[in-house]
């Protein structure tokens, strides 16, 4: 019969301080690299917002990502009601075009304005979940920068306005 070695003392505080050196290393590299860059978008949008934003293109941004929100959340991109992708696609475009129409002061916000009604232009007729899911993103982050939604801390990094953490 066998004797079983005791587990030496050395080998088990070796394999804890090596654990706790990875654990600290992936927080660290979490914070830097994902929390602390979209804290940095976030106070530099409150310190410097788009400028001239209407009430009415305000109210359709926020109104946009709570439809999308409703669309595509919660695991219903991935069985996305065509339907109602087609009819929201539809009716973004419409509103964006307002929009560009009215004028919009803040050109960084012009451009995610015009992206986003090419995006919903293309979705109207074929509402691949990939551009519906792109429209759901420059929306909340717009609404992050516009409106200062604050439901989540997840910034995309899809729009001119607020920037790429």
């Amino acid at each position: 019969m066998k004797k079983k070695r005791p587990k030496s003392k050395a080998l088990v505080w070796s394999t804890i301080v090596t654990a706790l050196v990875i654990v600290s290393a992936a927080a660290l590299y979490m914070y830097f690299s994902v929390i602390k860059p979209q804290e940095d978008l976030k106070t530099q949008v409150e310190n410097n917002p788009p400028i001239g934003v209407t009430a009415e293109l305000g109210a359709m941004i926020r109104d946009s990502h709570e439809q999308y929100n409703l669309l595509t959340g919660f695991g219903n991109i991935d069985q996305l009601d065509q339907d109602k992708a087609i009819t929201l696609s539809k009716v973004v475009y419409k509103e964006t075009g307002e929009a560009l129409e009215d004028g919009i002061a803040d050109k960084q916000l012009e451009k995610d304005m015009k992206a986003i009604r090419q995006l919903a232009r293309e979705s109207s007729v074929n509402p691949d979940k990939e551009k519906v899911r792109m429209v759901h993103r420059y929306f909340h982050d717009l609404d992050i920068a516009v409106n200062r939604y604050e439901e989540t801390n997840t910034i995309f990094g899809v729009t001119e306005t607020l920037g790429k953490p």
